[in-house]
């Protein structure tokens, strides 16, 4: 007597688990793609010392850090011999009205960030005396203009006599040491990300029927994740200050966030690429070789030969 042994006696055995286990799988891949993709955009961020000093100058260009500006400018005014208190106060108002005194602030700024930015336990110095150098012609014209002659020596060398500030990019409060921290930090991330990724993608692989379909599925899940941040990111930057107007730390906000955007265009078009790339390698022979209509009527013939047996 002839027996017929199927090769598969029990072939709804491992459906219910994997129909069980496959979603919450898939979930913990996709939580691990997003803390990847935020981990790697993060890290780039802090090495990006171009958007850190746009950013970081966008922050102090706020009201309490310009008056603590104009305030140096106002002390070494009134330093100056020959000046009083009230001819100082109108000279200042005079000067803020200026672009001479616009620029100097903005000279001032700028080495202001420098120093931030500058690496940890290095020495930054904010040499005040030079950036308000452009200003003693200014002051002598508008004491002139007041009736008090004083001579531009005088005032050159009372501004020379302003003490260079000096930062100690060692502090917690410089950037560079925040920066510097931060990098440590989504380093560490990106490993931790980067290795549930691959341990959640692997069982989802294994747990799949098909696994080459599903390689290619985890890949379209990473490249419109990423493409979708790359969106959202810019589109964030824009809601913090929609018409470059907004107050400082909205348009430093803006600029940390609409930057890098790059890495995010990079990963989602890798991950696109490859797994166009695994679709067209693991398409069925049938599928690009035969026409439609002999492809449909190989198909029929295959399901009939399934249904008879031989």
């Amino acid at each position: 007597m002839n027996h017929t042994y199927s090769t598969n006696a029990h072939p709804g055995r491992w459906h219910r688990p994997r129909r069980l286990t496959l979603p919450w799988v898939l979930w913990m891949f996709g939580l691990s793609t997003t803390l990847l993709l935020i981990a790697i955009w993060g890290r780039a961020v802090t090495v990006d010392q171009s958007t850190i000093a746009r950013s970081t100058e966008a922050a102090l260009s706020a009201d309490l850090v310009t008056d603590r500006v104009w305030d140096w400018v106002g002390e070494g005014i009134a330093a100056t011999d020959g000046i009083d208190a009230v001819e100082a106060d109108r000279v200042l108002l005079e000067l803020k009205e200026r672009p001479e005194a616009t620029g100097a602030i903005d000279a001032l700024i700028d080495q202001v960030v420098e120093a931030l930015v500058a690496p940890p336990g290095s020495e930054a110095t904010i040499d005040v005396a030079s950036a308000l150098a452009p200003l003693v012609p200014e002051v002598v014209d508008g004491l002139a203009a007041q009736g008090v002659a004083v001579p531009t020596a005088a005032v050159e060398a009372t501004v020379d006599s302003l003490d260079p500030v000096a930062l100690d990019t060692g502090e917690a409060v410089s950037v560079g040491v925040v920066t510097d921290q931060a990098h440590a930090a989504l380093t560490l991330g990106v490993l931790a990300a980067a290795g549930m990724l691959l341990l959640f993608g692997g069982l989802a692989v294994v747990i799949a029927e098909d696994r080459w379909p599903m390689v290619r599925g985890l890949l379209t899940r990473i490249a419109f994740s990423a493409l979708s941040f790359a969106a959202l990111f810019r589109f964030g930057g824009w809601v913090l200050d929609p018409h470059g107007g907004g107050s400082p730390l909205r348009r430093s906000g803006a600029i940390i966030v609409a930057s890098n955007l790059h890495v995010f265009i990079g990963i989602g078009g890798l991950a696109a690429l490859v797994a166009a790339a695994i679709w067209v390698v693991r398409r069925p022979v049938s599928d690009r070789t035969l026409p439609r209509g002999d492809h449909e009527r190989a198909s029929d013939d295959t399901s009939t030969q399934e249904l008879v047996p031989v």
